[in-house]
């Protein structure tokens, strides 16, 4: 008689094989997540940096990227208060510089990134963008850093006075 099948003891080897190799691929995965994670976020701010400097230029007025609280909320505002991880909106920054007035246009808004922490120097609140491209943050200088942190990974985004972005890795 010709019986098929596996033995106890050849699903228990085939079992604790895969054990293994899970316990090894598990901290590569999430490693791999993270790291995908941080470039994700990073070319969102950057995409959007990059938008309010070209809409500056093209329109002849400024625009500015503030932090925001409730960016997608009913009526979405600066917020001083708020973290750069919270989201942050994009629009023509007609009156008070980095203030989302009334007459104001939003041009895009970025939800909330809960699993990163973005730090600044010198745009604490906001980055305007000239008519000419060049940069202004909070404190009236035209450089500074944007530092997201995931996982002990690091990308700095440095901004200089020309509006020009370049992108530097770390650790946290």
């Amino acid at each position: 008689m010709d019986r098929r099948g596996f033995t106890l003891v050849e699903l228990l080897v085939v079992l604790a094989m895969m054990a293994i190799l899970l316990a090894i691929a598990i901290p590569g995965y999430a490693q791999f997540m993270n790291h995908n994670r941080l470039v994700s976020l990073t070319n969102d701010l950057v995409a959007s940096l990059q938008l309010a400097r070209s809409e500056a230029i093209k329109r002849g007025t400024r625009v500015s990227v503030c932090k925001s609280s409730a960016p997608l909320g009913a009526a979405p505002a600066c917020d001083a208060g708020a973290n750069w991880q919270q989201g942050w909106l994009i629009f023509v920054d007609g009156e008070t510089k980095g203030v989302l007035d009334t007459g104001d246009l939003i041009l895009k808004v970025h939800g909330s990134v809960p699993f990163a922490a973005i730090s600044t120097t010198n745009f604490s609140t906001y980055v305007s963008y000239l008519p000419n491209g060049g940069s202004q943050g909070t404190s009236g200088l035209g450089n500074g850093t944007l530092n997201i942190c995931l996982a002990e990974n690091k990308r700095s985004i440095i901004i200089n006075s020309i509006g020009r972005i370049k992108i530097t890795k770390n650790t946290c």
